[in-house]
């Protein structure tokens, strides 16, 4: 039966239990994306990685494999940390990093990862889906480095195929730390780190999973107000909006450029940007049975990381057109500043009793 050399005495018998479990290899859990050509490329462009095993199927195949080859490294990204979207389609979100769990458990606020070993088995193709899992194979008395004073802890995860083929094996070794040794028992659970959340500052977007109602053109007034949308926007945003948008030019993620030959305070939102919070703006409230038939934006200042995005808006008119039930919107983004960005917007909405 799996054991470890060492436990901290410290810990509750509660939590000692917890850490020997965590020895038992766990059920294998699968990455809530496939290995896709798009994740090879970005990958790819990133690194500046030509190796046609990468980008050229048919090279690929000459050599014997089923297609793209997947970057040794770039497995991991099947398994992406989600910003904060807390709502995976089929309920697939990557599983809890083993690492986060360890460093809860030992209530060890800051943890790092020290060492990595990678044992590759086969490629990762295109197509695949990989699973993951994981177990703690032990934890270290009590050290004095020079980050501070914590446990260092050694775990693996091995990363199978679709068919239960083992792809990778990667051994990690972590160091937690950040509280005096005789510090509290911790066995609140464990997640992904929670310095994405402060980074992002998503405490205070409020957002949760909507539970939609779809409304109706019946119910809806001219002159009726939408709920105001708060999106705290900080340059860890700022880091995601340009890969989520593909949009790389400097003012929206280059700190320096964006200061000094854009004579802006900061980086700021892109138009997909501001399109995407419009339009989420208007299903939140509408529901998914509505259509956004239109949206005009007229950018008149920029929302800068360290700015608040601000949505509010209005009902102007209810009408039909096109066979359809139509109501135009005024809809504002402003910083706590003021207005940026005055916008447009028309929906169809669904009519009591269509199913439509």
């Amino acid at each position: 039966m799996p054991s470890l050399d060492y436990v901290p005495e410290n810990l509750s018998e509660e939590t000692k239990r917890k850490l020997l479990a965590l020895t038992e290899e766990s059920a294998p859990e699968a990455a809530p994306l496939v290995v896709s050509e798009y994740l090879i490329r970005h990958w790819c462009e990133t690194l500046e990685d030509g190796n046609p095993l990468y980008l050229d199927e048919a090279y690929a195949t000459s050599q014997g494999h089923g297609g793209l080859v997947a970057p040794p490294g770039s497995i991991m990204t099947t398994f992406t940390m989600p910003l904060r979207w807390p709502w995976p389609p089929e309920g697939r979100e990557p599983p809890p990093h083993i690492h986060y769990t360890i460093k809860e458990l030992l209530d060890l606020p800051v943890g790092i990862i020290s060492d990595v070993e990678l044992e590759y088995h086969r490629a990762a193709e295109v197509g695949d889906r990989i699973s993951v899992s994981q177990r703690l194979v032990s934890i270290s008395p009590w050290k004095k480095t020079r980050l501070g004073e914590g446990h260092f802890w050694t775990m693996d995860r091995l990363y199978r195929d679709q068919n239960g083929e083992l792809i990778v094996r990667e051994r990690m070794t972590g160091f937690g730390y950040g509280r005096e040794p005789a510090g509290v028992d911790a066995t609140s659970g464990a997640g992904w780190s929670p310095a994405v959340e402060e980074m992002i500052k998503g405490g205070q977007t409020g957002y949760q999973p909507p539970e939609y109602v779809d409304r109706h053109w019946e119910d809806v007034t001219e002159g009726d107000e939408l709920p105001q949308l708060i999106m705290p926007y900080t340059t860890t945003r700022a880091a995601y909006l340009a890969s989520a948008t593909r949009d790389f030019s400097p003012q929206h993620s280059n700190r320096d450029y964006a200061r000094e030959r854009s004579n802006a305070k900061d980086v700021f939102v892109n138009t997909p940007f501001n399109m995407g919070m419009i339009s989420r703006f208007l299903t939140d409230w509408a529901g998914p049975k509505s259509t956004v038939r239109k949206m005009k934006i007229a950018m008149r200042g920029n929302v800068c990381a360290g700015d608040d995005m601000i949505i509010t808006g209005r009902v102007t008119k209810k009408y039909e057109q096109d066979a359809e039930h139509r109501i135009d919107l005024d809809v504002t983004i402003a910083t706590q500043d003021g207005p940026v960005t005055p916008c447009t917007a028309t929906l169809a909405l669904p009519m009591h009793g269509t199913g439509a």
